[in-house]
């Protein structure tokens, strides 16, 4: 019988583990090692901007489009940073959309038919998520039934309780400045320049002391290269927006209006006032985005 033959094998030490380069191939070792991670959701919305700029490359790719895409993207989400806490957990919620539809019908109905203020209409839509939350939950955590059956009779049952919600009309018209500004209106361009300083210098310190900790626990860690490549490209990446945001989104002074330019032939439709700066959208997603993320890392 032949010795045992023993095979020597390299392994990290702790604290800085590589360089930019190192880093760049242990990820591409771990996509050829089937850990793709979130690669083909990037590559898809690659595709997808790529062919609709080929086939509206006078209105997609500008920064009125982009803005749009902003506002209106808000919605779906905030719904899909609440779908993620269900899906770790195995499950499926087929009701989310008129769960939260319900709740936009109750804040529409008691700010606009009930005359109430804007916070306790906000208070009362955000409590009546919470109560069809709670009782999916219970439904599903406490008698045990299957979360594809409950969401999907919720799906089925919400879309009456919003008939009856709304009445004959079907749309409600809210006049709210408050709320209106959400979803239409944008910061001024200091304030964009300052959310973007905050969210840079913030990823920076959160993610210096964690690898800090990580060295202090004699862990391995991403070395400081590393870490200011991605701070930069963060930088870069978020100030361009800022910047494209910030300028006169595709319009032509015409004293104190200015006529939105549709392309070829590039004829002045329609005077609105100017539009500049990002979207306050923007920020009601990153507060909830930290606080989500502070609720999934930070507590049990």
């Amino acid at each position: 019988m032949s010795a045992p033959q023993i095979t020597e094998v390299d392994i990290p030490e702790a604290g800085d583990t590589s360089g930019v380069g190192q880093a760049l191939r242990d990820y591409f070792a771990r996509v050829r090692g089937g850990d793709v991670g979130s690669l083909p959701a990037v590559l898809g919305l690659i595709v997808l901007v790529a062919l609709f700029s080929i086939l509206q490359s006078s209105t997609f790719f500008t920064a009125l489009n982009f803005a749009n895409l902003l506002n209106q993207g808000t919605a779906i989400i905030v719904l899909a940073m609440g779908l993620v806490f269900v899906l770790l957990l195995g499950e499926i919620d087929l009701s989310a959309g008129f769960a939260a539809g319900t709740s936009a019908a109750v804040l529409a109905v008691t700010l606009t038919k009930m005359g109430l203020i804007w916070p306790v209409a906000l208070g009362a839509g955000l409590l009546t998520g919470t109560v069809i939350g709670l009782l999916i939950g219970l439904l599903v955590a406490r008698l045990g039934i299957p979360s594809f059956v409950v969401t999907l009779a919720a799906f089925l049952g919400l879309q009456g309780v919003m008939l009856l919600i709304i009445g004959e009309g079907g749309t409600i018209p809210i006049q709210n400045d408050f709320l209106l500004a959400i979803m239409n209106r944008n910061m001024p361009v200091w304030t964009g320049w300052l959310l973007w300083a905050v969210v840079v210098l913030g990823y920076g310190a959160v993610t210096f002391r964690a690898i800090r900790a990580r060295r202090a626990a004699g862990l391995a860690s991403s070395s400081t290269t590393v870490w200011a490549t991605k701070l930069l490209a963060l930088a870069a990446m978020l100030g361009v927006a800022v910047y494209l945001l910030n300028g006169e989104r595709q319009i032509v002074r015409a004293g104190k209006q200015a006529c939105v330019v549709m392309g070829p032939p590039n004829e002045p439709v329609g005077c609105i006032p100017i539009i500049q700066g990002v979207p306050w959208a923007v920020l009601v997603v990153l507060v909830l985005l930290v606080g989500l993320t502070f609720l999934l890392s930070r507590t049990s």
